[in-house]
């Protein structure tokens, strides 16, 4: 029996455990596919990198990275301050002659992302990385301050925020240096399994959000990748899993560093751009991701004016 027969006989079952099992099954060729490491010729000295979530696992991992590679500024954006601090210490080791700073984000507040955001040119006068690595995956629903479901608005709004904050900023720094600056925003192949498809198909008259923050739709195992699939819907749009943590930060910085402009807005798989899932692809994926970006466009202007680039609809 193949990967894919075994994963049709655990996808009949109903309720969460096939969704915990199906996830592995899978992906499990992807994962013990060869990840070879960056291109040993890279050098960073002079550059300055963003790193989001940068006090533990996969963000931690690509901060050290780069500072492996010579970054000479390195911003850890962090929700505990302390803990990010900690860490500061712990990663000057890997490159004493870098200047590493600590600056407070809280994904799941709206003001400490425009605090953060506005904060930054101030001390940070041209930015060529921004690695968007802060995420959560939680079992219950939970509320943030905005209404929306925590999981969503940390994976997610925030982010879009983020960006659109930060754009003119990156801009410029393009501008100075001479060179594009590169947003990376760490993505999962967990989106293609949505609940969007079948389990909780958002209808044609529904508003998004509110049927994504209803609890009648919350699946508890599936939400993450609900919420990467919006983060995938939104930049096909506007065109990692279980690994050792070091070839996860190979496939971050591999993005950030070594793609050419043919990975712009596209969904890279490890190292090479895939297509978006068949759901994305899809009639009715297709309806639901216009009216992402219509929603997510209405969610962001209450709070910042948007650049063109991110409010242009395809």
């Amino acid at each position: 029996m193949n990967v894919r027969d075994l994963n049709r006989m655990v996808y009949k079952n109903e309720g969460y455990l096939y969704s915990y099992i199906y996830l592995a099954i899978e992906w499990l060729e992807p994962i013990v596919r060869k990840i070879t490491p960056l291109p040993s010729c890279l050098d960073l000295n002079g550059k300055t990198a963003v790193v989001t979530g940068s006090s533990a696992g996969m963000g931690l991992k690509v901060a050290r990275l780069l500072l492996k590679l010579k970054i000479s500024t390195l911003i850890l954006a962090v929700r505990n301050v302390p803990k990010g601090g900690a860490c500061n210490i712990g990663l000057q080791k890997f490159n004493s002659d870098a200047r590493i700073t600590v600056l407070k984000l809280d994904m799941d507040d709206y003001e400490s992302v425009q605090t953060f955001a506005k904060g930054l040119p101030r001390g940070t006068p041209v930015v060529n990385i921004v690695s968007l690595n802060a995420g959560i995956g939680l079992l219950k629903l939970e509320r943030s301050s905005s209404g929306h479901d925590r999981a969503i608005q940390v994976n997610y709004h925030s982010n879009i925020l983020l960006v659109a904050e930060l754009l003119p900023h990156l801009q410029a720094s393009a501008i100075k240096s001479g060179s594009p600056t590169r947003i990376t925003w760490v993505g999962s192949r967990s989106h293609h399994l949505t609940n969007f498809e079948k389990k909780a198909p958002i209808k044609p008259e529904e508003v998004i959000f509110e049927h994504i923050d209803s609890e009648e739709f919350f699946f508890p195992f599936q939400r993450h990748g609900d919420s990467k699939l919006l983060c995938a819907m939104f930049m096909d749009g506007k065109s990692i899993r279980a690994r050792p943590v070091e070839v996860g930060g190979w496939i971050i910085l591999n993005a950030a560093l070594v793609a050419g402009a043919e990975s712009h807005g596209r969904f890279l798989g490890d190292k090479e751009i895939i297509e978006p899932s068949q759901y994305i692809q899809s009639l009715a994926g297709r309806e639901v991701q216009k009216k992402l970006g219509l929603e997510s466009i209405a969610e962001v202007v209450k709070l910042t004016p948007l650049p063109a680039e991110l409010s242009a609809q395809e």
